[in-house]
């Protein structure tokens, strides 16, 4: 049975930190499970560099905001008790009007494989090691993809970790 109290999230945004606005964001359980899966219209930003989420405005014209979204987000993030993800962007979610309980434990896989701490550590990296197959064409990749690569990582340094310790 799959823990359904961790969540598996990934959220890409425009950009620059200023008035960065989300428009994607994914969120599954443990078992892939998927809870939430939608790309957002912008209010503010309107054009971003599409090569770093694969994601292009044009694309989000059309969509819903974050904002119509909000609540239904807030409650699946209310039960959960622990947030899995690489390089996590809660000030994103936060600045969207998103809480997380303190009682929350936040695991960020981007800290558990930084080897050299800088542009090498990426999600692309982590799935390489691991051997799970992302999409090589960025604009191919959805949030699924980038929320069911983090939580095979994450069960395989689970894996990993239960060997070092026998």
């Amino acid at each position: 049975m799959a823990d359904s109290k961790t969540l598996i999230y990934w959220l890409d945004a425009t950009g620059p930190e200023d008035f960065d606005e989300i428009v994607r964001l994914t969120l599954i359980d443990a078992g892939n499970k998927v809870l939430f899966n939608h790309v957002f219209s912008t209010r503010v930003v309107d054009w971003w560099y599409s090569d770093l989420n694969g994601i292009k405005p044009e694309d989000t014209y059309k969509k819903f905001s974050f904002e119509k979204y909000e609540s239904e987000i807030q409650a699946i993030f209310n039960k959960a008790n622990k947030l899995i993800t690489f390089n996590p962007t809660i000030n994103y979610l936060k600045r969207q009007g998103i809480t997380i309980s303190p009682n929350t434990a936040i695991l960020d896989l981007a800290d558990y494989f930084r080897v050299l701490g800088d542009e090498n550590d990426t999600i692309d990296n982590l799935c390489t090691y691991y051997g799970y197959s992302l999409p090589d064409n960025i604009y191919q990749r959805t949030g699924l993809d980038y929320t069911q690569a983090i939580n095979f990582c994450w069960h395989e340094m689970k894996e990993y970790q239960k060997a070092q310790e026998k």
